[in-house]
């Protein structure tokens, strides 16, 4: 084929697709422009917005410890959760990984990515049947004589941090078992065959060449705690100091969509920000490993 007729092949399928990214960019920017708009809108006594261009509402979320200590708790809570799905998602990726295909690597399979298949409002409220006052944990603490009443489990933090990391543990484990999957075995027969043991092999050979599929892990369930909002207010009650309940506070129950909104984009920008400064720490670092 010539280069005349690969460019014609290029252009065609560019012409093909060009409709759907346009129409998924437009789907994505158009309720951004809009939200950004309105988060600059002034609000009267009723929280109606008035037309006009203010500031108030950013100095609200920044100045008012009821928004901006919620940021600060949101940002805490996702690298806490980041960090359990990455230490509890690494062996379960590592014996996928392990695994010769067959029946039993597709069932652990299935198993691991079937919570994708289930609404997040389905897990969330498993999560509140079993830590309920007469749920199955308090049953079996009461059962064994750790406690001898029921305990309030719902609408504590410690709630929210267990559920939001079982919610999002299969973002963490699909990236880490594609990363680990594809290592050369051979790697490791070389590792052994100079002298090192499974533990040195697995901690100079597996664990670093694994380190992009920790770190595209990582960012996506941290980007994904950022913003998440029911499994905390299923789980944890409208009180938890989160931003996306506090979003969904001023939504649902002020009825501040400005201040609903400026607090939205501080929480996207944190996002971005944060995800950005992880993402070029991990180019540098892998810039300065190998060269």
């Amino acid at each position: 084929m010539t280069a005349q007729a690969q460019g014609r092949t290029r252009w065609r399928g560019a012409a093909y697709t060009l409709p759907l990214v346009a129409f998924l960019t437009a789907l994505f920017l158009v309720p951004l422009v809009q939200l950004l708009r309105l988060s600059f809108r002034p609000v009267d006594e009723n929280n109606t917005a008035l037309s006009g261009v203010t500031f108030h509402q950013y100095a609200r979320v920044l100045t008012e410890s009821y928004f901006y200590g919620s940021l600060g708790r949101t940002v805490l809570t996702a690298l806490l959760v980041t960090v359990l799905c990455v230490v509890l998602a690494y062996p379960a990726a590592y014996t996928l990984a392990r695994r010769r295909p067959g029946v039993l690597r597709t069932v652990l399979f299935v198993i691991v990515i079937s919570p994708l298949l289930t609404s997040v409002v389905v897990r969330s409220y498993g999560w509140v049947v079993l830590l309920s006052g007469a749920g199955p944990v308090n049953r079996a603490l009461v059962a064994t004589g750790l406690l001898h009443q029921p305990a309030h489990l719902l609408t504590s933090y410690t709630a929210v941090v267990v559920s939001v990391t079982h919610v999002l543990l299969p973002f963490a484990i699909v990236p880490l078992t594609t990363a680990l999957g594809g290592l050369d075995r051979d790697l490791h027969r070389a590792s052994q065959s100079l002298g090192a043991g499974p533990v040195r092999t697995f901690a100079r050979v597996t664990v670093p060449l694994s380190l992009p599929g920790v770190v595209t892990g990582a960012l996506i369930v941290f980007a994904l705690t950022m913003g998440i909002y029911i499994t905390p207010l299923l789980v944890g009650g409208v009180n938890q100091p989160l931003a996306g309940i506090r979003v969904y506070d001023q939504v649902s129950t002020v009825y501040d969509y400005p201040v609903a909104a400026a607090l939205s984009f501080a929480l996207l920008a944190i996002t971005v920000v944060s995800t950005s400064a992880l993402g070029t720490a991990f180019r540098l670092w892998e810039r300065r490993l190998y060269g």
